[in-house]
């Protein structure tokens, strides 16, 4: 399975029970392929220093842009 789709299947198994079927492919593959596996460790990062950092308003204009380069 290529990595775009194993990356949609991990954000889509957020809040899933880990030991679904769907997340113990998705641990499989990820300890089969490094590319996927760094990744989740950036993600896992990134979480763990937001957990951290004091809350702050985003400025509108922030929010604004995000939003639009993430197309929502």
């Amino acid at each position: 399975m290529d990595c775009i789709k194993r990356i949609e299947d991990i954000c889509g198994a957020l809040g899933e029970d880990l030991n679904s079927a769907k997340c113990l492919e998705i641990k499989k593959h990820l300890d089969d392929c490094p590319t996927c596996c760094a990744y989740v460790d950036t993600i896992k990062k990134t979480v763990e220093i937001y957990k951290v950092l004091p809350d702050q308003e985003v400025p509108g204009s922030v929010h604004r842009k995000l939003w639009k380069v993430l197309k929502l």
